[in-house]
């Protein structure tokens, strides 16, 4: 029952977000993101043994789809929500990530980069086969606007993320990993 709760209170926020104002002047203020990333993997460390594998040991990666609805607040600051899909490879863990998102445009001079972070849980499933823990999200970014609700993202970063074993013998069984992110996507 919880887990409807949460995905009902998600559409009841982008509902919200996305119905705002029906002012033309606050409309330009949202934005919608559809992104794709790629996870580069560099370290991967897990509870039970506290070994950290590298790189070296292992070829890490993941992908990512992500879909987030933002508002720019203040014309340097822009805060959001966002729902994804990711696969992580190796181990192989599939995700559900909902994530809160902030955007912070520091260079006058160059309007269009900005610098980003996202905070949030991939929530659990067994049915469907989804990992649960939390998702960190760090870096920079550089949008493109070809007309008022039409343009290209980039994104460089860091990604930290925790996966926990809810289906394995083992209790409290986790793993952390860290990447270098490459985005790139559609914003509206």
């Amino acid at each position: 029952m919880t887990k409807i709760f949460r995905l009902k209170s998600i559409a009841i926020l982008f509902a919200l977000i996305l119905f705002q104002s029906t002012d033309a002047k606050a409309q330009c203020k949202f934005h919608v993101d559809l992104d794709y990333h790629y996870y580069f993997g560099l370290a991967e460390k897990v509870s039970i043994n506290r070994h950290t594998d590298t790189r070296s040991d292992y070829n890490m990666g993941g992908n990512s789809l992500t879909l987030a609805a933002r508002y720019d607040v203040h014309p340097k600051v822009s805060v959001g929500a966002g729902v994804g899909l990711a696969r992580y490879t190796q181990r192989y863990f599939n995700t559900l990530p909902i994530y809160a998102t902030l955007r912070y445009k520091p260079i006058e001079k160059v309007k269009d980069a900005y610098v980003f972070t996202d905070l949030g849980y991939a929530i659990d499933s067994e049915k469907d086969d989804f990992t649960p823990g939390v998702l960190f999200n760090l870096g920079v970014g550089y949008t493109k606007m070809f007309a008022k609700h039409f343009g290209v993202n980039f994104q460089l970063g860091y990604n930290l993320k925790q996966f926990k074993y809810n289906h394995s013998n083992i209790p409290d069984l986790k793993s952390t990993r860290h990447s270098v992110i490459f985005g790139v996507g559609l914003t509206f």
